[in-house]
């Protein structure tokens, strides 16, 4: 990576700029809203237009209080340019998204240690599994995850560089970037933020810096002048309602309590992928030396010994630092909370990949970490290569469907999947020190281009989505009420029939009894494994039409119930 000096910044942009290119944006319009987020959220927002009210936040016809609006503003903006609301100009901003976060990452380093190791971690940042899937959805989950990770890297800045001229700018920077962090997730965008910036001052010996007046001030300001009006207007609205809801439900009580620790730690590792085994191995190798300096530090009661303490160490060991601590309180934030909330798993993304591009980094340049590479690499390659011989010989071993259904990118596969990690593993061998960077960078993007689409059109397919789609269709054609009788709200059907749809709850027959006789005329979906259960409680129903997953149906009219009757009448 030695490039002339003066052309080195923008050959690095352009790089990222490419890969970001290739792995988020190709085909995004290719494939349907996946229910459930991904329609919630559309939904959302096709009623904010075609309402034209984008302050309150309604679903199915009915106030949602659960979200904050900025997700909404950003896509129905694109939809205002695109002149419509349609799958790319809701799915395109969110890629624009995680282009602008990879390059803010990027210059954001550069400006605290070197452009090689900048672009390295925002190479690994780019590349992870997490990004590529979620960068091509439209969900909040990107939003929630970036606009925390910018303050986090501001407050780098303002602990490391020392620039004083410009600090008051930092914060300021730090402040405005917290206040869309509550816009875009409520008041729960707070919670890695504010407490790692206390955390890092505090490790830094500058907690002085963080309470001075001249930086809370102008703060404030910022901060309630961008949050404020949003909430005292929804307040002022739906006064107690939104408030119980909003900060009661959605912020506290909502999110605590989940026990899934197995869960998330498994989401993170998956979501991490390819670093992820490289990371795990150098943070479990240096995890005795972490929590000693960690509880060495906080031992200290002065802030002046503290600060000794962080002067002599070198500023990547600072870098580092800060990034181990940030990574551990958002691991105990996303443990504490559950492994749902996909926003927090993305933002554990961030300092970890500024460990482990430190990591990477040594091995590449300096030679340095030769063992922890090696195994980290030779684990998931490994895999990789099992996942391509189960291609090969995938018709005996997966299911008729799942192989047909990837039947057409059967070479695609097997060349991502077995020539590039067998190249990688050679080099690892061989003690090549940028070949396997670059093959996990090669492996990622030829993931995203060829396989991403048919994933998500598989998903769509076997999850009964295209079946939603279709039912929603004829209802809109045969100008029908839509009902739904089914285990949990799918948000197709709201976005694809455009009105509120009325959900059967508890999938009890008696209820869908009660329902159908009282509006015969609706259509209902159901489950295809529900008719029977649906026959056993003896509720007469017409057949409209049916999917691989889901059907619909319609009371059956009196005179067919009569003509039914009477026949059963002549056998007895």
């Amino acid at each position: 990576m030695n490039y002339p000096k003066g052309r080195q910044y923008i050959i690095h942009i352009i790089i990222l700029t490419v890969i970001c290119l290739l792995m988020y944006f190709p085909n995004i319009s290719g494939y349907p809203f996946i229910d459930v987020d991904e329609t919630k959220f559309v939904s959302i927002a096709k009623d904010m237009l075609n309402y034209n009210n984008w302050t309150s936040i309604k679903l199915n016809g009915e106030n949602f209080f659960g979200l904050s609006p900025l997700f909404f503003w950003i896509t129905n903006f694109s939809c205002v340019l695109f002149g419509k609301i349609n799958i790319l100009s809701v799915r395109l901003p969110i890629s624009i998204i995680s282009l602008i976060s990879v390059l803010v990452i990027y210059i954001g380093i550069k400006g605290i240690l070197t452009k090689t190791y900048a672009i390295i971690t925002s190479l690994i940042f780019c590349t992870c599994l997490g990004m590529v899937v979620f960068s091509r959805l439209a969900t909040n989950d990107i939003i929630s995850a970036v606009i925390p990770m910018f303050a986090i890297l501001l407050a780098y800045n303002v602990i490391l560089t020392k620039k004083d001229k410009y600090i008051w700018l930092y914060w300021s920077g730090i402040y405005l970037i917290s206040a869309l962090s509550v816009l875009a997730s409520g008041l729960f965008g707070l919670c890695i933020t504010v407490p790692s910036i206390i955390l890092m001052h505090i490790f830094s010996g500058n907690l002085k810096e963080l309470i001075k007046p001249k930086n809370i001030i102008p703060g404030i300001i910022i901060f309630s002048s961008i949050v404020l009006p949003w909430h005292i207007l929804m307040i002022y609205k739906y006064k107690l309602a939104f408030l119980k809801e909003y900060l009661g439900i959605y912020n506290v009580l909502k999110y605590a309590g989940a026990k899934e620790y197995l869960i998330t730690i498994g989401y993170f590792v998956t979501a991490f992928l390819p670093w992820s085994f490289s990371f795990l191995w150098i943070l479990g190798s240096r995890a005795k030396n972490i929590i000693n300096s960690i509880i060495s530090y906080f031992k200290e009661n002065s802030q002046d010994k503290l600060k000794e303490k962080w002067r002599k160490l070198k500023k990547t060991e600072k870098f580092i630092s800060l990034n181990t601590m940030v990574f551990f309180f958002a691991l105990f934030v996303t443990v504490l909370y559950g492994s749902k909330y996909t926003f927090l798993v993305l933002f554990m993304m961030f300092p970890a990949s500024c460990i482990a591009g430190c990591y990477w980094y040594e091995y590449i340049i300096k030679k340095a970490h030769g063992k922890s590479i090696f195994f980290s690499t030779m684990i998931p390659n490994l895999m990789f290569i099992i996942c391509s011989l189960t291609g090969v010989f995938g018709h005996n071993i997966l299911s008729k469907q799942i192989y047909q259904d990837f039947s057409n990118l059967l070479i695609s596969l097997v060349a991502i999947f077995f020539i590039i990690p067998v190249i990688s593993i050679f080099a690892v061998i061989l003690k090549g020190r940028i070949v396997p960077f670059v093959a996990n960078i090669i492996l990622m993007v030829s993931l995203s281009f060829v396989l991403t689409p048919s994933i998500f059109n598989f998903i769509t397919a076997n999850g009964g989505e295209n079946d939603l789609i279709k039912f929603s269709e004829i209802s809109k054609k045969d100008k029908t009420k839509l009902a739904a009788y089914i285990s949990s709200k799918k948000y197709s059907l709201e976005y694809y029939y455009d009105k509120p749809i009325t959900y059967i709850e508890h999938k009890e027959a008696e209820k869908l009894r009660e329902y159908m006789q009282n509006n015969p005329k609706d259509y209902i979906v159901v489950e295809i494994k529900d008719l029977w259960d649906i026959e056993e409680a003896k509720i007469l129903y017409m057949l409209i039409d049916s999917g691989s997953r889901y059907c619909i149906i319609q009371r059956m009219p009196e005179i067919n119930i009569k003509e039914k009757d009477e026949k059963e009448a002549e056998v007895t």
